[in-house]
């Protein structure tokens, strides 16, 4: 049997569409799940040298550590995690003191807001 152009084009054509669907569907079923993000606010008048943000669920468990949060400085960070599961955040100030929270458990969206303030840590759900 010969082969035309036709027939190579033809095939190059079906070979890349289903290539295409291959990917599309292994990308389907390989993508993790979808983000949490969290916006940090440092509110409080000094710089933060150490945060650290802990959650789970069903399969795993995740620390996430933040160094020297700059009075006034905004971070934006991204968790494994849903809406509403909650999570912990747990200030170390200067003076070796300790402040933490559960913050994230009522919250339906998919960005959260955090603030460190002198009187606590607060979401802003």
């Amino acid at each position: 049997m010969m082969f035309t152009m036709k027939h190579v084009l033809l095939s190059s054509g079906v070979g890349l569409l289903l290539g295409m669907l291959g990917m599309q569907l292994w990308y389907g079923q390989q993508y993790p799940g979808r983000p949490l993000f969290v916006e940090i606010e440092n509110m409080r008048g000094e710089t933060i040298p150490l945060l650290k943000i802990e959650h789970g669920n069903d399969l795993s468990q995740e620390k996430i550590l933040l160094t020297q949060l700059r009075a006034g400085e905004t971070r934006i960070i991204t968790l494994n995690h849903e809406p509403g599961r909650g999570y912990s955040v747990e200030v170390q100030l200067a003076d070796g003191k300790k402040v933490e929270a559960c913050v994230g458990k009522t919250s339906e969206r998919w960005v959260n807001e955090v603030a460190i303030t002198s009187n606590g840590i607060f979401s802003r759900d």
